[in-house]
């Protein structure tokens, strides 16, 4: 066994807690392929109906000896992504190992002909190099960093403290730093994971009740809901007899909503980030006439933010659909004065403020002088990513009528995705784990 996972594992979990699980993981994956076709039967016969499919990250070296079986799984609708080649932690490699290992995990789905756009690392762990090779490789998203949502009971000073070493592990941010949903570095679509995950629950904090498992995922995609954000649930198929019941609940929340939700997979919503990011707004005045015009995708929802007083029809918090009508390619809105739509920003904010307030959808002009019925934002000559929050709380606590390209296609008030990663689906598949850490 390596010397190496012996001291991630201990660093990790503690040494009760690893051996707890190596014991809990070895009655699971003794059962090899049996549990995981009864997870997938599950997920056909109770979510399939509800349209629900899921992004199933494999490592890539599983596919010369599973292949027959991981692919009658994928023509139920569900899509495969890389999880490595081996279970490998890319934190501790280097910018050569790790243009090998994304190419290794490339080539290996390519041979078999089975189309793969993502990458996510093993152990949701990372470094700038990682993101370097991804930049310059063939996969179009990633999804390693996890939005914690806090303000469940933890079970104790001890779930906490293994909570807390996750931190050694993951790139963990609080939902009340930061923004749950994709962005863009370089090329590459990131699209976070919404915690606490199975592995928190069951494993770090021993919550094993399957209501109260539900009751947390639920309050956790009502927040996100109602925040107009992206709920990203990550499960482990060896714990899916615990987490079936639960998942379902959470589902049939998000379905229950007034306004809709949408469901994509991680393909989806990459598919869907790169079209929306093509779309384009202009300012217009003709013969005294004011009017704004957008071009982009057709299922895109052009939101104009209310006043304090809520209204029929509303998408999220303040924002309503626009007004609009169609003109050959441009969706025009009319108006009285454009400039009230528009942030105006000074010629002293960083221009990674202009870029995070356009990828959020609104309208952005540099001006020497705001005009007077335009909300001007000064400052922020720096701008740190833990300040995206404030600003964007700066921007809707605003009383301007600002408009904006929605996140979600159709109308959607928020995104529902559900992923899983698939490291081993039997006790060889388990050790070899070990031997390639």
């Amino acid at each position: 066994m390596s010397i190496g996972f012996i001291t991630h594992i201990l660093e990790t979990k503690g040494l009760v807690h690893s051996i707890e699980r190596s014991a809990q993981v070895f009655y699971r994956y003794s059962f090899g392929r049996k549990r995981f076709s009864e997870m997938m039967n599950c997920l056909e016969r109770n979510l399939g109906t509800e349209g629900i499919r899921v992004t199933f990250c494999i490592t890539a070296s599983l596919l010369d000896s599973h292949l027959p079986f991981l692919e009658m799984f994928k023509g139920l609708g569900h899509e495969f992504a890389a999880h490595g080649f081996f279970h490998t932690n890319m934190k501790k490699k280097s910018l050569d190992e790790q243009h090998q290992i994304l190419s290794q995990s490339y080539s290996a789905f390519e041979k078999l002909k089975i189309e793969v756009y993502g990458f996510r690392c093993p152990y949701l762990s990372y470094n700038e190099n990682t993101l370097t090779a991804l930049k310059q490789s063939q996969f179009m998203w990633t999804s390693n960093n996890v939005v914690f949502w806090d303000g469940f009971n933890a079970g104790g000073g001890r779930a906490r403290e293994h909570i807390k070493k996750l931190e050694l592990l993951y790139s963990t941010t609080s939902s009340e730093r930061c923004i749950s949903v994709p962005s863009r570095i370089g090329k590459l679509i990131d699209i976070p994971i919404s915690a606490p995950d199975d592995e928190m629950l069951i494993e770090r904090c021993r919550i094993r009740d399957r209501e109260e498992i539900a009751r947390i995922w639920k309050g956790v995609f009502s927040r996100i809901n109602s925040r107009g954000e992206l709920f990203h649930l990550l499960f482990h198929p060896e714990r899916f007899r615990q987490i079936e019941e639960p998942l379902r609940a959470t589902i049939a929340e998000a379905r229950s909503q007034t306004s809709p939700v949408w469901f994509p997979t991680l393909n989806e919503l990459t598919v869907w980030w790169g079209r929306r990011a093509a779309a384009r707004w202009e300012v217009q005045e003709k013969n005294g006439s004011p009017s704004i015009r957008f071009t982009g995708p057709q299922e895109a929802t052009l939101l104009i933010k209310s006043s304090t007083a809520k209204r029929n029809g509303q998408v999220c918090g303040l924002y309503a659909p626009a007004p609009e009508r169609q003109a050959g390619q441009w969706r025009v809105i009319d108006t009285d004065d454009g400039w009230k739509h528009v942030v105006e920003l000074s010629k002293r904010c960083s221009p990674e403020v202009e870029r995070f307030l356009n990828e959020e959808g609104f309208i952005t002009a540099r001006v020497d002088y705001p005009h007077r019925n335009s909300l001007y934002i000064d400052g922020f000559e720096s701008f740190d990513p833990e300040e995206r929050r404030m600003l964007l709380d700066i921007v809707d606590n605003s009383n301007f009528p600002l408009l904006r390209l929605w996140r979600w296609p159709h109308g959607a008030q928020s995104a529902f995705t559900v992923s899983s990663d698939v490291d081993s689906i039997d006790i060889p598949d388990f050790f070899r784990r070990f031997i390639n850490f």
